[in-house]
């Protein structure tokens, strides 16, 4: 029969290793949140830069077509110079000048016109960029609902596994929860391992076999020499004999 303090000290290590994994579980859920989050950044930059170029190009589009107004007005305005001129050489410099501004007017309509196909192409590009920022978002929420749910119920889990596992150390005596302490701290969170063929299964050293044979015993409590874990027995499954001959 194993001793019933090193089967208390088993059972407490059972709980600790789940008290562990449910603890890296919640921390390791802020972190997914993150990079969830930074995915949705992502997506909400694209979105938005490609909101500002259309922008930005619809303001520059504008721009030339007050532009063109403005050339225009002054066009308009110098041929009303025409009728007054009393002179050939005033004359031909008054047609000079329209002629340049519409040579200016038309370079103006110019860049509006590659503006304008521009544009279109961005606001075609705009609409599949939004579809796929709402699907992101849609599935982000999920996802932070999903993982918020999980914190909740690992909480709940926590709260009840340290609970259970107070009422395990209460029942194991004080020298061997010290102890247990102890190891766990050193031996990053495993104080109790089995022996397997003679080795112990924390440091996968060998242990003399005179302990060997009194850890399978059990009556006594042994820790191993090399790293001060607990020991206990795991019965071995037999193997059979590939070699021997069915009958």
């Amino acid at each position: 029969m194993m001793n019933a303090q090193l089967q208390k000290l088993i059972d407490l290590q059972a709980v600790d290793l789940e008290i562990s994994e449910l603890e890296k579980a919640l921390k390791s859920i802020p972190g997914q949140l993150k990079s969830a989050q930074s995915g949705m950044e992502a997506i909400t930059r694209e979105l938005e830069q490609a909101r500002q170029v259309i922008a930005d190009m619809q303001k520059k589009r504008k721009q030339l077509e007050m532009d063109v107004q403005k050339e225009n007005d002054h066009m308009a305005k110098t041929k009303t110079k025409l009728p007054a001129v009393k002179t050939n050489k005033e004359y031909t410099a008054i047609l000079a000048e329209v002629e340049g501004i519409k040579g200016k007017i038309a370079k103006i309509e110019d860049q509006e016109l590659e503006i304008m196909e521009t544009l279109e192409e961005k606001e075609k590009q705009l609409p599949p960029i939004a579809a796929r920022f709402k699907e992101e978002e849609q599935q982000y929420k999920e996802y932070k609902a999903k993982k918020e749910a999980e914190a909740e119920r690992s909480k709940k889990e926590l709260a009840a596994m340290k609970a259970k596992r107070q009422e395990l150390a209460g029942a194991v005596e004080p020298r061997w929860v010290q102890n247990y302490d102890k190891v766990l701290k050193a031996r990053e969170g495993q104080a109790v391992v089995p022996i397997q063929e003679g080795v112990c299964q924390g440091c996968f050293q060998l242990v003399r076999p005179q302990m060997v044979i009194e850890v399978k015993v059990g009556e006594e409590i042994h820790q191993c020499p090399h790293c001060s874990r607990f020991l206990y027995w795991i019965e071995e499954p037999e193997t059979q004999d590939e070699t021997a001959v069915p009958k």
